[in-house]
């Protein structure tokens, strides 16, 4: 895979394609063989082509059990010995690296989460776990050399803030070291909902594309277009993903609710016509952690206690997720930027995305209410779907004081519509 010549989507073959993500960051230290591929085989059907992966354990937020698999050994006083990789780990990661690529799903790799960093809120929380930069410098070589025959994407970041020039300065050398282990593999970063990328990262020339989370607080969903806008605003042209929106199933904060399939669709099509059209990302609330019965999850207080892995995965918004992956790839949508101004009166959550010249114009409607564009789109050819159902319907068109209207549909879910002359 590689991005396009004008930094706005992703190639592979020479083909446009867009990535559609689903989060196991525990995948490598607790998923089982015979689950892993009860896994692959359900993603792969519902249109995921990607899989977001942290190599090292996220320490601050896990789900722990018996049978949990470490790539150090452990010290007596609980700190990893970095000099000594555990061989299973990484064959064992390989493997399922290896049956994901057979299944036609590559792997997105975190390389360093937080915790493992000097200056970052991760590490402030676990000291015991920040490498050293020579101690990095051998996990990288292990890391390309373990994944690099399945062309892997590397995230050099996981949840950082970016605060401290310690921490800048190590994943600045992290991308350049990706870029010479690993040159024909894609780049990116992954940070807290709260930041923004420092210049230092933000334009170096070894990063190929941004991501970010808008994450999991219940009263901050906007950020699923604050988010894409800013890095759309940035100095260098990238593609532009939100690969962790709220997680379905998850909860917002000492048990005041859990986001929905609803929830999760809103905020994708926020962000797919927000600015971040090269692709998507997904997560279900105890799969990203690979939860059993009997684990004890570490982060209860705020997320809720997770549901059971195989529950997790059954949940429907993963259909949703894909079938957006499907319309925004099918219809060319990674093409649109965020065009609000195409709005005249409308109520709140209605995204508008089009392609500079208009031939093209996307329009997102969370529930059913009319929608005036302020340009007349009467001549051009309308699509529309219920996103609730998955189906393509028959929109109902008006005319209005300044343009086109969108006229309320005839059932309680969101629309998508889509506008070509």
């Amino acid at each position: 895979m590689a991005t396009a010549p004008t930094g706005d989507h992703f190639l592979a073959d020479g083909s446009p394609v867009v990535p559609c993500a689903d989060t196991v960051w525990a995948a490598f230290t607790d998923a089982r063989p015979d689950e892993w591929e009860r896994y692959l085989s359900l993603r792969r059907s519902q249109g995921f082509d990607t899989m977001l992966i942290s190599v090292l354990p996220i320490l601050h937020d896990r789900s722990v059990h018996e049978t949990t698999r470490e790539p150090y050994p452990l010290r007596d006083d609980g700190t990893y010995d970095f000099t000594a990789p555990d061989a299973d780990y990484f064959t064992t990661a390989q493997e399922m690296v290896e049956r994901a690529a057979e299944q036609g799903i590559r792997a997105a790799l975190v390389a360093l989460w937080c915790t493992y960093v000097p200056g970052t809120w991760g590490s402030d929380r676990n000291p015991h776990a920040v490498m050293s930069q020579q101690e990095t410098a051998n996990y990288l070589e292990l890391l390309t050399r373990t994944f690099h025959a399945y062309d892997p994407i590397y995230i050099a970041s996981g949840d950082d803030k970016f605060a401290t020039p310690d921490a800048v300065e190590r994943y600045a050398w992290t991308l350049g070291q990706l870029a010479k282990l690993a040159p024909d593999c894609l780049t990116t970063l992954h940070s807290t909902p709260d930041t923004d990328l420092p210049a230092t990262l933000a334009d170096s020339p070894d990063l190929d594309f941004y991501s970010y989370q808008s994450g999991h607080g219940h009263g901050h969903q906007a950020k699923a277009y604050d988010l894409a806008e800013l890095y759309l605003g940035k100095p260098v042209r990238r593609p532009v993903l939100n690969l962790e929106p709220c997680y379905e199933g998850h909860g917002y904060g000492q048990g005041l609710g859990r986001f929905t399939r609803d929830d999760v669709r809103r905020a994708t099509w926020w962000s797919l016509l927000g600015g971040a059209s090269a692709g998507i990302g997904y997560g279900a609330h105890g799969l990203w952690g690979w939860h059993r019965p009997g684990s004890r999850f570490t982060s209860g207080a705020w997320s809720g206690e997770p549901f059971t892995w195989n529950v997790a995965l059954q949940f429907d918004g993963a259909w949703d997720v894909g079938f957006a992956r499907s319309v925004v790839e099918d219809h060319g949508l990674y093409r649109c930027a965020p065009r609000q101004d195409l709005i005249a009166t409308s109520p709140p959550g209605v995204r508008v995305a089009a392609t500079p010249d208009l031939a093209t114009v996307a329009v997102y409607v969370p529930h059913p209410f009319d929608v005036e564009l302020g340009v007349d789109l009467g001549g051009y050819a309308v699509t529309a779907w219920d996103l609730g159902d998955r189906r393509r319907v028959t929109p109902s068109l008006g005319t209005g004081a300044t343009g086109t209207v969108l006229r309320q549909p005839a059932y309680l879910s969101d629309t998508v519509y889509l506008l070509s002359g």
